[in-house]
C-alpha cells in the first residue's frame, strides 16, 4: 500500500509549472516570491519522487524541459486546475459555479464569436473568469496539448491526434466584393468569374490553403494581389476597391471600421464547407466549469443564424 502513496505536493507541481513557463529558476522564484534555492530543492525532490528528470540545467542559459517534463506539464496543469476547483467547491457549497477558464479561439473567429459567448455566459455565471488567447490553429492545438488551454473554438482544419473535436456548424465559404464591383449585383458568383480579378488573401496558416484549393475545380488557383493576416484589414481592402476575398464566418455588418461598404455573394458551385466546433484535449478530463461552458458554447453556436 505504501508504494501507491502520493509522494509529491501541489506546491511542488505549482513550482514545476511556473519553472517550465519561465525556463529559469531565478525568474520562477521571483514570480512565486520565494528564494531560488527553495524552488531548486523542491523541484529536485519532485524529480526524485517521479523518478524522472524534468529539466536540463544550463549554467549560463537557464533551463529546458526534457521529454518527460514536456509530457507531464499538461497533466500537472490539469491537476492544479482540478485542485483549485475542489477548493472553490468546498468554499461554495451552495452549488454556484466559480473559477477560471482558459479559452482559445482562432484569430479570424475571435472578433465575431468570442465576445458574445463570454458575455452571455458570465451573465449566468458571474463568478467565472476567463483567460483568452486568440491565435493560429497550430498554437491553439499546442495549448490544448500542454494544458495551457482548456477549450478552443476553431474550424475542423488539420485537427491533430489527441484532440477531441465536436463539430457544431457547417460554414460554406462566400465571396466578398467592393460595393461598386461589376459582380456586386449578381445573385451568385462563379469561381471562374474571379480568376482574373485581384485577390485579397486572408493570410493565415491552413486558411490560405483551404480558400485557394476551392479554385482547383476550375483548374487554376488565384495569385494574391494583397494579403493580410487580419480579417478586418482584408475586409477593408475589399471595401476600398482593391479586390475580392473569401471568408467563412457570417457577418452581421457589411461596413468596415473606416466606413466603407462591401457585399457578400454565395458561389454558384458546390464548394467545400468547413466546420466550426469545439476542440479539447482527449487526454485531459475536463473540469466541471469547462464542461458547463462547453455545453453553453454548443447551444450558442448551433443557434447562430446563417443566411
Amino acid at each position: 500500500m505504501d508504494g501507491n502513496m502520493v509522494r509529491y505536493s501541489l506546491r511542488q507541481l505549482r513550482y514545476f509549472v511556473v519553472a517550465a513557463e519561465a525556463l529559469s529558476f531565478t525568474a520562477a522564484a521571483k514570480r512565486l516570491h520565494i528564494s531560488q534555492p527553495s524552488i531548486s530543492t523542491a523541484l529536485a525532490d519532485l524529480e526524485a519522487s517521479f523518478g524522472v528528470q524534468l529539466f536540463i540545467r544550463h549554467h549560463a542559459s537557464g533551463l529546458s524541459l526534457t521529454q518527460p517534463g514536456r509530457d507531464l506539464l499538461g497533466h500537472a496543469r490539469n491537476l492544479l486546475k482540478n485542485a483549485e476547483e475542489l477548493q472553490l467547491t468546498a468554499k461554495e457549497m451552495d452549488g454556484g459555479m466559480s473559477g477560471s477558464i482558459s479559452l482559445g479561439c482562432l484569430v479570424s473567429l475571435a472578433p465575431p464569436l468570442m465576445p458574445g459567448i463570454i458575455s452571455r455566459f458570465v451573465q449566468e455565471h458571474s463568478a467565472i473568469s476567463f483567460r483568452t488567447t486568440e491565435a493560429h490553429q497550430d498554437t491553439l492545438l499546442s495549448g490544448l496539448h500542454d494544458g495551457s488551454l482548456d477549450i478552443v473554438l476553431t474550424y475542423s482544419l488539420d485537427i491533430a491526434d489527441g484532440i477531441a473535436f465536436t463539430p457544431l456548424l457547417s460554414l460554406p465559404p462566400y465571396v466578398i466584393l467592393p460595393r461598386t464591383h461589376r459582380l456586386a449585383r449578381a445573385r451568385k458568383v462563379s469561381l471562374a468569374d474571379l480568376l482574373h480579378e485581384p485577390y485579397v488573401m486572408l493570410d493565415l496558416p491552413h486558411s490560405r490553403e483551404y480558400f485557394s484549393a476551392l479554385f482547383d475545380a476550375v483548374g487554376s488557383r488565384p495569385t494574391a494581389a494583397f494579403r493580410s493576416s487580419q480579417p478586418e484589414v482584408v475586409r477593408g481592402m475589399v471595401a476600398n476597391g482593391l479586390g475580392y476575398s473569401i471568408l467563412n464566418f457570417p457577418l452581421k455588418s457589411n461596413r468596415t471600421v473606416d466606413g466603407e461598404d462591401f457585399v457578400t455573394k454565395r458561389f454558384k458551385e458546390n464548394v467545400n464547407a468547413t466546420t466550426l466546433g469545439i476542440a479539447r484535449s482527449s487526454s485531459m478530463k475536463p473540469r466541471e466549469i469547462v464542461k458547463r461552458f462547453s455545453a453553453f458554447c454548443e447551444t450558442y453556436i448551433r443557434r447562430l443564424h446563417i443566411e
